[in-house]
């Protein structure tokens, strides 16, 4: 499952742009946070889309649009400065394969000022579009269209490389929770936060299957009991 989340959308013509790419790429969800546009207006650039505006979801805040998902995804033109865990980024065509049968999130940003540091650390991955680097800032629908194109061509190749044993949504929970307690007997200052990031984005770009990802939780598991063990 597929929900392309727009975190207050500026401008009429991105949001119905976006409506009918939701339409084109057989999008499942259109999630709307606090939108600062005009959702009716946006209808005449939707074409046959409109049905997604209709239906569109709008929520006040982006808690709301991802609580229910497996996997976040947040995007950014700011990646993969030095030193800068949190923006380390994938490109669009690497994250097909963690998406397969989970429930997922696609979050964009403003057009003004993109997503804030504190949402993109709502997510789990972030997904970079490689432009010209003196100027990589894409028009918002453009952005969403590069991705869900990307995600599509996926789909439909037959030649893929198949992911039917996808890891489960319990399993991702499960990493995501030993990696939080281990780092959180560990971490020593806020600076340490570059640790549960880049350990926990790691693991979900790497794990191919459910048997890879039960056998990580085993493993987490074990490294959090001996650490109780030795601060008792």
């Amino acid at each position: 499952m597929i929900r392309v989340i727009l975190v207050e959308p500026e401008g009429e013509y991105n949001v119905g742009f976006i409506a009918r790419l939701c339409k084109n790429f057989d999008v499942d969800q259109l999630y709307i946070v606090n939108p600062k546009c005009d959702l009716d207006k946006a209808k005449q650039f939707s074409a046959k889309g409109i049905t997604f505006l209709e239906r569109a979801k709008v929520v006040d805040k982006l808690e709301d649009a991802i609580e229910d998902l497996d996997l976040k995804i947040s995007t950014s033109s700011i990646a993969d400065s030095k030193g800068d865990m949190l923006r380390k980024s994938m490109a669009p065509w690497e994250i097909s394969s963690l998406i397969g049968r989970r429930q997922v999130g696609l979050v964009f940003g403003r057009e003004s000022v993109g997503l804030t540091r504190e949402e993109i650390a709502m997510t789990d991955i972030m997904v970079f579009i490689p432009a010209n680097r003196d100027y990589p800032v894409l028009n918002l629908s453009h952005a969403v269209s590069i991705i869900l194109y990307e995600l599509w061509k996926s789909k439909v190749n037959e030649n893929r490389i198949s992911n039917d044993m996808n890891v489960s949504s319990e399993t991702l929970g499960f990493i995501d929770k030993y990696v939080k307690l281990i780092y959180n007997d560990v971490r020593r200052s806020d600076g340490d936060d570059a640790m549960y990031v880049a350990t926990k984005r790691s693991l979900f770009r790497g794990i191919r299957d459910e048997e890879e990802g039960r056998a990580v939780v085993r493993f987490l598991r074990k490294v959090y009991m001996r650490i109780l063990h030795t601060q008792e």
